[in-house]
């Protein structure tokens, strides 16, 4: 029997394990990961709300430069009479060094500018005033303006153009002030960055601002890797508004927190990397510990699994292994002692039971055998008397006709056939010495209904030293005789084969006569195997027997087909496994002991 996994012991221990492990660590675990959601949300709010705090000023500082820009062509004199002064005139130059100096000056007042400049549309002329970079701006300058100078009074003051020189990226604005001049400012995007990035984001973390197209515009001590994560996730989630995001991979990359504040509606983004692995190191350390209960708890399971299994399980799965060996037949199964008292006067129980059981078994064993060897000799006797009074009555009838030829063949084939019987108790034959004995009884048969009778024997010659129970096939051929003769003078015509297979190790014999045939009932019961001896009578009484006896003999396997020939007659096909000389010599071993017991 086969335990119900679910049923033992084990399964059961580690279900109340589990049970009463799994809400503590889950509790811990999801504790731990909503304490790790506080304080992401509070670092996140703390450098959002630092970070908008510089996007405000940034934008305050821009628009005032937005306004002075506009204010230019109303309320500055040189720039005014440089509107009505001839180009190239003294006069005109010396307005356009007073408007140098007055840019200068207001370039102090402007902590982003690093550049404020005037451009004359109709002479190509720019004035330009700056800190540092003057000829990288002249070149932008000149290659820009052009294309600003074909701008509309109405474009909105807002707007401030991104523009690239020597991989350095810096925000432009043009106002045109009249209809001959533009005025403009320049702003490093470094410069709008300064403030933040000078901030402590951790170790492998900072800030760095991006274009809305993801493109770093600001230099930064941000990791290249961890760059095109941030310009991934804005390319993927530009629509979005969260507190914060986590990008990244834990194993790779590391995972960061991500603060994305848009600006300039959202023509760049000033977006800051915070690495989790900072913001964890400032938990509480039991905090920490807590990522170790689940394996903690593991390993306490897999301990106490390994002490119960050398104290409890492995004693009762060798107890069981036992049950089971004896539950299939095998009795010798012998249990080792135990470390546990306990156990070990379990084993000494079970040890002393299978071997009375052994004993028992062998003594029921032996007296099987007594009583299937009785009853098989009872079944190979039950086919013998009725054939003695008839032999008897031929014979006597040939003396009193004086054929004396017909009386001696009678009796020698009568004497070969009673020889036969009375070694009838061995339990295997050859195959010739069957064919013989049914060879006398059809001889006899012949004498007893002359020109009635024909039969023929075809057997292979190689197969005639193969073994068979006796009786095999005789009983079949003496239903034929006794059963298959219609009414008149009909001939009785008997066919019996032997073949072997040799792939399937069988013997196929056919017995076939053109005599009267099975009845119609008892064929569907003897194909269905649901005749019983009480009930078997006339023909298939002998059928009966031969496969009771076939039964009793280990090893061959009957099987046995009945039919009607379409032509008129029975037709039997019987099938048996081949049997080895070394089964034979053994099974008379068990005999001779029983004899003995």
């Amino acid at each position: 029997m086969k335990l119900r996994t679910r049923s033992s012991l084990r399964f059961k221990f580690i279900t109340g394990f589990c049970l009463i492990m799994a809400p503590l660590v889950l509790f811990l675990y999801f504790n731990n990961v909503y304490a790790m959601s506080v304080v992401r949300d509070q670092v996140s709010l703390t450098n959002r709300n630092y970070v908008l705090k510089n996007v405000e000023e940034n934008e305050r500082i821009l628009k005032e430069t937005n306004r002075y820009l506009y204010s230019l062509g109303e309320q500055d004199p040189d720039i005014i009479s440089l509107f009505f002064l001839p180009y190239g005139s003294g006069d005109y130059t010396i307005a356009k060094q007073r408007i140098v100096n007055k840019f200068r000056t207001d370039l102090g007042f402007y902590d982003l500018l690093d550049g404020l400049f005037l451009y004359d549309t109709v002479h190509k002329d720019t004035l330009l005033a700056t800190q540092r970079g003057y000829d990288e701006k002249i070149n932008a300058l000149s290659t820009m303006m052009p294309a600003a100078a074909s701008m509309s009074a109405e474009v909105p003051t807002h707007k401030w153009e991104i523009v690239q020189t020597k991989g350095t990226y810096h925000l432009v604005k043009t106002v045109r002030i009249n209809e001959q001049f533009i005025a403009g400012a320049w702003v490093p995007i470094n410069s709008l960055n300064e403030r933040v990035h000078r901030a402590d984001w951790g170790e492998g973390g900072g800030a760095v601002i991006l274009s809305g197209e993801g493109e770093a515009l600001s230099g930064t001590v941000v990791p290249d890797h961890v760059v095109k994560l941030a310009s991934a996730f804005q390319l993927e989630n530009s629509e979005e508004d969260s507190l914060y995001d986590i990008v990244g991979d834990s194993e790779r990359e590391g995972r960061y927190l991500l603060i994305d504040v848009p600006a300039h509606d959202g023509a760049i983004h000033y977006v800051v990397m915070l690495p989790e692995a900072s913001i964890v190191r400032n938990l509480p350390v039991f905090q920490q510990i807590i990522r170790f209960i689940p394996v903690v708890a593991a390993l306490l399971l897999v301990s106490v699994l390994f002490f119960l299994r050398q104290v409890l399980f492995k004693p009762m799965n060798t107890l069981i292994t036992g049950m089971r060996k004896v539950s299939r037949g095998d009795l010798s199964v012998k249990l080792g002692p135990s470390s546990s008292p306990e156990f070990t006067f379990v084993t000494d129980t079970f040890n002393q039971m299978t071997a009375e059981v052994q004993q028992l078994k062998i003594g029921m064993y032996e007296e099987q055998l007594r009583v299937q060897e009785a009853e098989l000799k009872q079944l190979q006797m039950q086919i013998n008397p009725h054939f003695y009074l008839n032999s008897l009555h031929i014979i006597h009838s040939l003396a009193a006709l004086h054929k004396n030829e017909l009386v001696q063949k009678m009796a020698e084939h009568l004497a070969g056939y009673f020889r036969f019987s009375m070694q009838a108790d061995r339990s295997l034959i050859t195959i010739k010495d069957e064919l013989l004995h049914i060879k006398n009884y059809l001889e006899i048969q012949k004498l007893r209904f002359p020109e009635r009778l024909q039969y023929e024997l075809t057997v292979d010659p190689d197969i005639e030293e193969m073994l068979i129970p006796p009786l095999t096939i005789q009983p079949f051929v003496e239903n034929s005789i006794v059963h298959g003769f219609r009414k008149g003078r009909s001939i009785l015509r008997l066919d019996i084969t032997l073949d072997f297979v040799p792939n399937e190790q069988q013997l196929r014999i056919r017995i076939q006569d053109n005599g009267t045939g099975f009845a119609e009932d008892v064929l569907v019961r003897l194909q269905q195997g649901e005749l019983h001896p009480e009930e078997a009578t006339g023909r298939s009484i002998g059928i009966w027997n031969v496969k009771h006896r076939l039964k009793k003999v280990k090893g061959i396997e009957p099987q046995i087909q009945f039919e009607n020939s379409p032509d008129g007659g029975a037709l039997v096909y019987l099938t048996i496994n081949y049997i080895e000389s070394s089964k034979v010599r053994e099974e008379n071993k068990d005999v001779q002991l029983a004899h003995r017991g």
